[in-house]
């Protein structure tokens, strides 16, 4: 088996099926090489129940994997490379059967391993590499040849990322006028920059955007940017979420990474003046934190890690009910990997335009009434509610 692993775990590798469990929960487990950045490594991914995972492995961390699940978890694996296919069996007593079929079309196939890896690791991004983007370059993403500089790839990741969870709600957003965008603690504005020129130059909406920030030093900067790209409705400012008056009303109202409370009254916010779409990413909810007491869930909450974990999810949740009760269709999404931030969780919610029913509204009335059970069983009072 050890052999087996070594001799097949490298780019000629097409794929690889684990299969028919004799314990645990993984059901299945696929393998095979990718290219990431010029870099061969192997994608793993377990099948647990509905739910899968993805891993990337070095060549030799895939190897022993492998060789560790056949013999000890699982009964059969399937192996296609570009010139054979495997069938290995693994018995009750752990003896190996190995059977071997060579492929005709062998050396057309070998050829094409570069062309296929790169296939597969390929993702239609809706800022795609190698089409020079002017603010991507000016702010150290990419360099004047549209590649992407390694250090940065999250970064890229990240920006395409968000402007997906924008396409997703496009046929959402009004039509024949101008669309008004605000981007609260908007920061260096890698986002603002990227959502005016996805909407505004890829997609030819009619916006007016703002991006609101407390640093003079990083508006300065961005004023300047947006001015040398000729974006005559992308404005940066100075300003305080709760004192920002310079608009009647917002259609959609972007808050990332805005500390504990700051969230809330961005949000407070964005339903006054009827914002059609609030995308938000919260961060350090402190809140509920220092305010949760439950004899229930002592047990839990002796633990700080624990109890800051707990307080922002719950923080969290109640936030999306009460967007749901002002009549938002209301989502919390993955908005990167773990591996990067444990802040990484987004709120995504479309105004609905419909009148509910009765038997809607009747739902949403008994959610009310658990929502406020909540709060008073575990004696806090948060922001978004008071």
């Amino acid at each position: 088996m050890k052999e087996l692993m070594k001799n097949i775990m490298n780019e000629n590798l097409v794929q690889m099926i684990i299969s028919n469990p004799k314990q645990g929960e993984v059901i299945k487990i696929k393998i095979r090489p990718v290219f990431i950045q010029d870099q061969l490594v192997f994608q793993k991914t377990e099948y647990i129940g509905t739910k899968v995972f993805h891993e990337n492995l070095e060549q030799t961390d895939a190897q022993a994997f492998a060789e560790k699940v056949m013999m000890e978890q699982f009964k059969q694996c399937q192996i296609e490379t570009e010139t054979e296919q495997i069938s290995v069996l693994v018995s009750k007593k752990g003896k190996v059967t190995i059977k071997r079929k060579k492929l005709q079309n062998a050396c057309k196939n070998a050829e094409n391993t570069k062309e296929r890896l790169m296939h597969n690791r390929k993702k239609k991004y809706l800022l795609p590499e190698g089409e020079p983007v002017p603010f991507l370059v000016d702010l150290g993403v990419m360099g004047k040849d549209g590649k992407i500089h390694q250090q940065k790839y999250d970064k890229y990741k990240q920006i395409n990322r968000f402007l997906e969870f924008i396409d997703d709600i496009v046929p959402k957003l009004p039509e024949g006028r101008e669309l008004t965008i605000i981007d609260f603690g908007c920061g260096k504005s890698y986002l603002t920059f990227a959502i005016y020129y996805y909407l505004h130059e890829k997609m030819g909406f009619d916006i007016r955007m703002i991006g609101l920030d407390l640093k003079d030093d990083v508006i300065k900067i961005c004023n300047d940017l947006a001015a040398a790209y000729g974006y005559q409705k992308l404005e940066f400012k100075r300003g305080d979420i709760a004192d920002f008056n310079d608009v009647d009303s917002v259609d959609m109202v972007v808050t990332l990474h805005a500390c504990d409370t700051a969230t809330d009254l961005a949000l407070l916010k964005a339903v006054s003046w009827g914002a059609k779409v609030i995308l938000s990413v919260p961060c350090c909810q402190h809140e509920i934190n220092g305010q949760i007491k439950s004899e229930f869930l002592a047990p839990i909450l002796e633990y700080g890690i624990l109890k800051e974990r707990l307080s922002a999810i719950i923080t969290d949740g109640l936030r999306c009910q009460k967007l749901k009760e002002e009549g938002y269709d209301t989502q919390i999404l993955e908005f990167i990997d773990m591996e990067h931030t444990p802040k990484n969780l987004l709120i995504r919610a479309v105004k609905e335009d419909k009148q509910a029913g009765a038997a809607a509204k009747k739902k949403a009335d008994k959610q009310k009434m658990a929502v406020q059970e909540l709060i008073e069983k575990l004696h806090i009072d948060p922001t978004i509610y008071r």
